[in-house]
C-alpha cells in the first residue's frame, strides 16, 4: 500500500527587496510572525550548503502616519448655550 503525501499550505511568500538591494521572500505565517526565505549567500556551486535560508520573525504591521480626524457629532459635547 502506498503513502499519499499531504501538503500543508502555511502562506504565500511575497517577493521583496532589503534595503541593500537583496531580494528575499516574505509571507505572515500567523497574526503574530512572519517566514522570511533568503538566498544563501556562503553557498558555492559544488556545495552541499542549502541554497535557501528560511527565518521565522515576529511580524509587526507598518504603522500609518496618523490621519487628522473630523470629530464626530454625536459624541461632542455641546457648546456652552445651546
Amino acid at each position: 500500500m502506498s503513502e499519499e503525501k499531504t501538503m500543508v499550505k502555511l502562506c504565500g511568500l511575497w517577493k521583496s527587496k532589503t534595503r541593500e538591494g537583496v531580494t528575499f521572500y516574505s509571507g505572515k505565517l500567523t497574526y503574530s510572525s512572519q517566514l522570511l526565505v533568503f538566498k544563501n549567500k556562503y553557498k558555492k556551486e559544488d556545495d552541499k550548503n542549502p541554497d535557501l535560508i528560511v527565518y521565522i520573525s515576529e511580524y509587526k504591521k507598518k504603522e500609518k502616519p496618523a490621519e487628522a480626524e473630523e470629530p464626530d457629532e454625536l459624541f461632542d459635547e455641546p457648546a456652552e448655550g445651546e
